[in-house]
C-alpha cells in the first residue's frame, strides 16, 4: 500500500485489478496533479490509459515513470509490451533490451525481447534470447514453443521437436504447442505421431478447421486416403476462405491419377475467390502434366493478371511456350519472371533450353551453369549443360556434366543415352556398352510407366491397370512405389490388395 499524504492508492489498483479502467483512469487523473513525480501514480495512470485505448500517451507517462526512477523493470517492459502490440518493433527491441540490463536473470524480459527479435526476423539473436529465457527458467514454456516455432518456420525438425516436446510437457494444456507439435512430427517425416498429435487436439477442440486440415495432410503421408480426404473436406467445411485446403484437397486426388476431382476442387476454390493466382497455376500444373500445354498456358496468364509481381506465374509461362516450340515468346516470358526473381534456379534452367532450342549453346551454357550453382541436386539441369557442352564439341566437360546427372538419378534415360553417345565419342566402348544398356532397360519400363499412368488418368477406378503398375513398379525393385499404389487400390476398393500390401511390406522391412 502506497499512502501520499493520507491518499490511499489501494483503490486505483482495485480498479486496475477488476478492469475498471476508465475508473483507474479517472481516479489516478484526480491526484496525478498533487503528484506528478510519483512514478506509483504515473504507473497506474499509464496501465488504466493502455487498456482503455490510449497507447501512446500511456507511453509517455511510463517514460515521465522512468525519468523519475529508471530502476523500474516491470515499467520498461509495460513499456515495451505496449511497442510490440502495435508493431513498433525497433522501439520495443530498445525497451525489451534495457529491461535485460537492467535484470540480466529476468527470463520474461529475455524471452520477450527474443520475441520481438523473432517479429524483425532477426532469427539468430531471437534463438540465443529465447534459449536464455529457458536457462534462467527451466519452467518457460512459452519461451520453448517459441524456439519451436522458429525451427519450425527454417524446415529444421530436429530441433524443432526438441523444443515443442519440451514445451508440451512443461505446459500440456497449450493447443498451440500441441499443434506446433503435430507440424514438427510431420515436418520429419512422422505421419503416424502428427496424426496422433493432431487426433489429441480434436479431443479437446473438434472444431478447429486448421487441425482436421493438417491431420488430413498427415494420413496422406501415410497414404491413407480414405481418412486424408474426410479431413481435410472437414477443413473446407469449417472454413472454406482458405485456399490452401483446395489445394492440398487437389493434390490428393491427383495422387489417385482422378485429374478430373483434383480441377473440381480447385475450380471449387474460384467460386469463392476467382483472384487466387496460386490456384489457377494449380490448374496450370494439373493440364501440363497431361500435356495440354495451351490450357495450361491460359491458367498461367490468369494466374499473372492476378499477381503481377508474383514470378511464377511468367515463370509457367515461359515454360509451356517452350513446350509448344515458341521460343522467342518463352524467352521473353522467361526473361519477365528472371526480373522479378533473378536468382531462381528453374528460370535459368528454361532460358538454357530455349537458347538450346534457339542453336546458342553459348548462352545456354551460361544459363545452365548458373542453374547447377543454385540447385546442384537437379539431374534434369546437368544433363542439358551436358548437352550446351555437346554441341559446343566440349566433350571432356559434357562427359563430366552428364555424369554428375546419372549420379544424381541413375534412371534418368536422356542423360544415360546421351552419356552413352559422350563415352563413344572419347572412346570409351565399354562405358558406352554399358551405360546404353541401361539406357534400353530404363526406356522400356518408362514406356510401360506412361502408358499405364494415361490408362489411370482417364479410367481412375480400374483396379486391373493400378494392379499392373504396382507389378511394374516391384520388377525394379521400388516397392515403397508399387505399396503406394495397393495402397490406393485398397482405399479404391480393391479386395485383393490389402494381401498385395502386405506382402510388399515385408519387401520393404
Amino acid at each position: 500500500m502506497t499512502l501520499l499524504k493520507g491518499q490511499d492508492l489501494t483503490k486505483g489498483q482495485d480498479f486496475l485489478k477488476n478492469g475498471q479502467y476508465h475508473d483507474a483512469v479517472k481516479f489516478f487523473s484526480g491526484i496525478i496533479k498533487t503528484y506528478p513525480k510519483n512514478p506509483d501514480v504515473l504507473n497506474g495512470l499509464a496501465e488504466g490509459q493502455h487498456r482503455t485505448g490510449d497507447p501512446m500517451t500511456a507511453i509517455e507517462n511510463y517514460k515521465k515513470s522512468l525519468a523519475i526512477n529508471p530502476q523500474q523493470l516491470s515499467t520498461l517492459i509495460s513499456i515495451g509490451n505496449i511497442q510490440y502490440y502495435h508493431q513498433q518493433f525497433p522501439e520495443a527491441e530498445i525497451s525489451y533490451e534495457r529491461a535485460t540490463r537492467l535484470d540480466p536473470k529476468n527470463a520474461r524480459a529475455h524471452n520477450n525481447l527474443a520475441s520481438v527479435l523473432k517479429e524483425q526476423q532477426k532469427l539468430d539473436q531471437a534463438i540465443f534470447y529465447f534459449e536464455k529465457a529457458f536457462e534462467l527458467d527451466s519452467q518457460y514454456a512459452l519461451a520453448c514453443r517459441n524456439l519451436g516455432d522458429i525451427y519450425l518456420r527454417q524446415g529444421k525438425s530436429t530441433p524443432a521437436l526438441h523444443w515443442l516436446k519440451t514445451a508440451v510437457d512443461l505446459d500440456p494444456g497449450n493447443m498451440r504447442g500441441q499443434y506446433w507439435l503435430g507440424k514438427a512430427f510431420y515436418l520429419s517425416g512422422e505421419f503416424a505421431a502428427a496424426k496422433d498429435q493432431y487426433l489429441r487436439i480434436l479431443v479437446n477442440k473438434p472444431n478447429l478447421h486448421s487441425v482436421h486440415h493438417d491431420l488430413g495432410l498427415a494420413y496422406f503421408g501415410m497414404r491413407n486416403y480414405g481418412p486424408a480426404i474426410t479431413h481435410i473436406k472437414q477443413a473446407i467445411q469449417r472454413n472454406h476462405a482458405v485456399y490452401v485446403y483446395y489445394l492440398s484437397l487437389s493434390r490428393v486426388y491427383a495422387s489417385l491419377h482422378n485429374e478430373a476431382m483434383a480441377m473440381a476442387v480447385l475450380d471449387s476454390a474460384l467460386n469463392y475467390d476467382r483472384s487466387l493466382a496460386v490456384v489457377w497455376i494449380a490448374k496450370g500444373d494439373i493440364h501440363k502434366i497431361a500435356e495440354q500445354y495451351e490450357l495450361a498456358l491460359q491458367d498461367y496468364e490468369i494466374a499473372s493478371s492476378y499477381s503481377l509481381e508474383d514470378w511464377k506465374g511468367y515463370y509457367k509461362q515461359g515454360v509451356v511456350l517452350y513446350y509448344l516450340g515458341r521460343l522467342d515468346d518463352a524467352q521473353s516470358m522467361l526473361e519477365v519472371a528472371s526480373e522479378k526473381n533473378p536468382h531462381q534456379s528453374g528460370i535459368n534452367h528454361f532460358l538454357g533450353l530455349v537458347y538450346l532450342g534457339k542453336n546458342n549453346p553459348a548462352m545456354a551454357k551460361l544459363s545452365l551453369i548458373k542453374a547447377s550453382e543454385k540447385d546442384s541436386s537437379n539431374s534434369d539441369i546437368y544433363f542439358h549443360l551436358g548437352q550446351s557442352y555437346r554441341h559446343l564439341k566440349q566433350f571432356e566437360e559434357a562427359r563430366i556434366a552428364l555424369e554428375n546427372a546419372v549420379h544424381i538419378d541413375s534412371t534418368h534415360k536422356e542423360a544415360l543415352y546421351a552419356l552413352g553417345q559422350i563415352y563413344t565419342k572419347l572412346n570409351l566402348n565399354a562405358k558406352a556398352k554399358e551405360v546404353l544398356k541401361r539406357f534400353k532397360v530404363v526406356s522400356d519400363f518408362e514406356k510401360t510407366e506412361k502408358k499405364l499412368k494415361k490408362k489411370l488418368s482417364l479410367k481412375p477406378y480400374d483396379s486391373d491397370t493400378r494392379r499392373q503398375l504396382a507389378m511394374l513398379y516391384e520388377s525394379r525393385k521400388d516397392f515403397l512405389s508399387a505399396a503406394e499404389i495397393w495402397q490406393q487400390s485398397y482405399f479404391l476398393g480393391d479386395g485383393k490388395a490389402a494381401t498385395e500390401l502386405e506382402r510388399i511390406k515385408g519387401k520393404i522391412k
